[in-house]
């Protein structure tokens, strides 16, 4: 697996004060969550269905730097309406420690609103990058890279 492309660099640069996060909707590109756990950071990445890409991807153990790179099969609008950060934890196989960060790479607008409400159900911050021809739907802040591609804070 190559370097990620630039707008994913930008995603993995803005996530690297990050230590411990969850990628929403990793489908068949699992480059963010690998260059992540490849820099010493703990990620669990999810999709309804996991891709054999991701579970590639995927590490058991820790990587040399001691991060790692879980997969999991999960669906975020069933996430974003649960009671308590433990139910969330519990469906992704998530120890008792915390969760720094919440984000997606080419978030669609429909998951947008589920994916912060996960996000604040953990008390995570929440970045992602949208559908080259969307805006978002959430309030969010913007932090513009230098290949142009732009990563949106909603928390």
């Amino acid at each position: 697996m190559g370097p990620p492309p630039p707008s994913e660099r930008a995603l993995v640069g803005a996530l690297d004060p990050y230590e411990r996060l969850i990628e929403v909707g990793v489908g068949r590109r699992p480059a963010v969550a690998r260059a992540l756990a490849d820099r010493g950071r703990e990620v669990v990445a999810f999709d309804v269905d996991v891709s054999e890409a991701a579970r590639d991807a995927a590490t058991e153990g820790r990587t040399p730097n001691g991060g790692s790179l879980r997969v999991v099969a999960a669906d975020v609008t069933v996430l974003a309406t649960a009671a308590d950060d433990r139910a969330v934890r519990n469906a992704l196989g998530l120890d008792a420690g915390g969760v720094d960060a919440v984000y997606a790479r080419n978030l669609p607008a429909e998951l947008q609103r589920p994916t912060v409400a996960l996000a604040e159900v953990l008390n995570a911050a929440c970045l992602f990058t949208a559908l080259g021809f969307e805006e978002p739907v959430v309030g969010v802040s913007r932090r513009a890279a230098a290949s142009g591609t732009v990563v949106y804070a909603a928390r």
